[in-house]
């Protein structure tokens, strides 16, 4: 009985994965994360006022040899710590253009350490 327990669960989270199809650097790649890693990342991209391939392109161009899924997980855990940290602080650009700080750290943030 655990035997199969187990087993289910591993397919029902295997199932819970969504893959999407982003645009990262001018080329068409695919990912698989969780709902509320999709979420996180629409919600993210709203406060920064950029799109999903924009922020993927960002990430990317920061993680070196690292898994890009990986990265942008990372990156999502970083940003909500930085913006739990700073509460007070409102995400966005600001109003120069630039990077917001949140946006910036969780970037340098994006890559997780080589084994």
């Amino acid at each position: 009985m655990r035997g199969d327990m187990a087993g289910k669960g591993a397919s029902d989270e295997r199932s819970a994965l969504i893959c999407r199809n982003v645009t990262v650097s001018g080329r068409r790649t695919s990912l698989r994360m969780e709902p509320l890693l999709w979420d996180s990342l629409k919600d993210i991209c709203e406060r920064e006022n950029c799109t999903l391939n924009e922020l993927c392109t960002m990430i990317d161009s920061k993680r070196g040899k690292a898994n890009l899924t990986a990265s942008i997980r990372v990156f999502i855990v970083s940003y909500y710590r930085l913006a739990a940290a700073n509460s007070t602080q409102r995400g966005g650009f600001s109003e120069d253009g630039g990077m917001s700080q949140a946006l910036r750290r969780a970037l340098q943030d994006a890559v997780p350490l080589d084994e």
